[in-house]
């Protein structure tokens, strides 16, 4: 009799439904650069441990997934995603969207988020301060 006592049984995964946020997640990587993963991971996907961001980070991600409306009007999605990047990153609602878009750190998350979910480094900050002047006039 040969009984293997100290094989280790492998458990099968069970398929656990996924919440919105993971879902969200996994259709940005379908299209997402592989490059940039850990990137995402570090600066946006690991707030979902972190209660008080759960709220905003699943509509920031719906937002970055539906990469569709980017290719039809940039300026309108570029708009659409500083305000979402704003709600985000101002969690208790301090900043006025005025105030928002003079915020030179906001921009740069912009560029970065733009750059790391969608690798797009052909938008300059001139273009960006075009684009985000007009949220102000609509």
């Amino acid at each position: 009799m040969g009984w293997d006592i100290f094989k280790v049984k492998k458990r099968k995964k069970r398929d656990e439904p996924d919440d919105d946020i993971q879902i969200a997640i996994k259709a940005i990587e379908k299209f997402a650069p592989k490059r940039h993963l850990q990137e995402r991971e570090m600066c946006y996907y690991h707030y979902r441990q972190i209660r008080k961001y759960l709220k905003l980070l699943l509509p920031l991600l719906i937002y970055i997934s539906e990469r569709a409306e980017k290719k039809r009007n940039e300026e309108i999605f570029v708009q659409g995603l500083f305000i979402k990047l704003k709600d985000f990153y101002d969690v208790n609602d301090k900043l006025s969207i005025k105030e928002a878009i003079q915020d030179y750190s906001l921009k740069i998350k912009l560029l970065k988020l733009l750059k790391i979910f969608y690798d797009d480094n052909t938008l300059t900050r001139a273009k960006i301060e075009d684009y985000l002047k007009n949220i102000e006039e609509n």
